[in-house]
């Protein structure tokens, strides 16, 4: 998606306490944009989907509480860190990552001027969902502790080939569910929010 990059850079580098802004695209939580400082060693392509999967849970918590509301926000405060996720329109989430020292009537201040102004800059499209099979693979990669061990047990738990596995765009209907079950009981979940 880099063809799609807005420059996010000059919006955000001089923002008191920022540490990173990184944009996802909504439902495959797939990096869209980014911006870091050049001290912080994180991939942006793996916090992005870190931080679409966030969203996306919390909106299912909300919805099983009846409080599901547009106007989301996720405050994460770490030892060193601050992060504010919120979406914007056209399927996107912004991850705010700040000092933590930061105070928060400031990053509050910024992340709503910085949202408004990506509001209007962001590209209106809608995405193509995945594959449902590559969504599923793509969970189950990102969240087992190893990542290749977990693909060996749901080759032989579905008796699926792991050249199969390899490709699960080409997974049919029947194959995909047994994949998501297989994956749901490999995770110790009741639910997949793929």
């Amino acid at each position: 998606m880099s063809d799609q990059r807005i420059s996010i850079g000059p919006l955000v580098k001089d923002i008191t306490g920022i540490r990173a802004l990184v944009i996802a695209v909504m439902p495959d939580c797939l990096l869209f944009d980014s911006w870091k400082h050049d001290e912080e060693k994180f991939e942006p392509e793996d916090v992005a989907s870190y931080f679409g999967d966030l969203i996306r849970a919390n909106r299912e918590g909300l919805r099983a509480l009846s409080s599901l509301t547009q106007e989301m926000q996720v405050t994460i405060e770490a030892g060193d860190r601050l992060v504010i996720l919120r979406e914007l329109p056209g399927n996107f989430v912004a991850g705010f990552v700040m000092k933590a020292d930061t105070p928060l009537g400031m990053v509050r201040i910024h992340v709503k001027r910085t949202l408004e102004r990506l509001a209007e800059m962001m590209p209106t499209f809608k995405p193509q969902e995945r594959p449902k099979g590559v969504r599923v693979i793509d969970y189950l990669k990102r969240y087992a502790p190893d990542p290749h061990a977990a693909l060996l047990r749901l080759s032989l738990r579905t008796g699926l080939p792991m050249d199969v596995l390899g490709h699960p765009e080409a997974l049919n209907e029947e194959q995909t569910a047994t994949v998501a079950a297989t994956v749901r009981d490999l995770l110790g979940l009741e639910e997949l929010n793929v």
